[in-house]
């Protein structure tokens, strides 16, 4: 059954190419919010109330989003919702790739994106359910599970070819 389910990864990740548009990384980060919170000390921004995030092609929607700004680690955007959505454009022929979970942890420097609880990714008609999602998007792998101690379990649709 695993190699199974890492043979369907393999195809769909395949098939999608994923690559960001070269312009998304060097566009600067504008926000949209009800309120602002900047603490200089920890490195954090926060917003809240109808959040919108954007950069190039990328495009974040929660209820709060949290800019933190980190030398070590790189910097990262967390944001939480019912649910936050992201969404970015990879390339212009494999199109829209979206996202959705509770929590999304979007890793600027490392180009990584951690989706949890709820959480659900979606791109050319393929889609992929579950507790939690990583998402390299440099390697291109994705990483799906359910929690421990329940009964859900991951679920991937992936339309017929054309």
């Amino acid at each position: 059954m695993a190699a199974k389910f890492y043979f369907l990864m393999l195809i769909f990740f395949w098939s999608t190419r994923l690559f960001c548009l070269p312009d998304d990384i060097k566009a600067p980060i504008k926000v949209v919010s009800d309120r602002a919170e900047k603490n200089e000390k920890e490195g954090t921004i926060t917003y809240e109330g109808s959040v919108v995030v954007r950069q190039g092609s990328i495009k974040i929607n929660a209820d709060k989003v949290t800019i933190i700004t980190d030398a070590v680690k790189g910097d990262r955007i967390v944001s939480k919702g019912k649910p936050a959505r992201y969404q970015q454009i990879h390339n212009t022929q494999d199109g829209l790739v979206l996202a959705s979970a509770n929590t999304i942890n979007y890793f600027l420097k490392s180009e990584r994106i951690g989706l949890i609880q709820d959480a659900s990714l979606e791109q050319n008609g393929t889609t992929i359910t579950g507790d939690k999602i990583d998402y390299d998007l440099q390697a291109e792998i994705v990483k799906a599970s359910s929690r421990e101690n329940t009964k859900q379990r991951i679920e991937m649709v992936i339309p017929p070819t054309k």
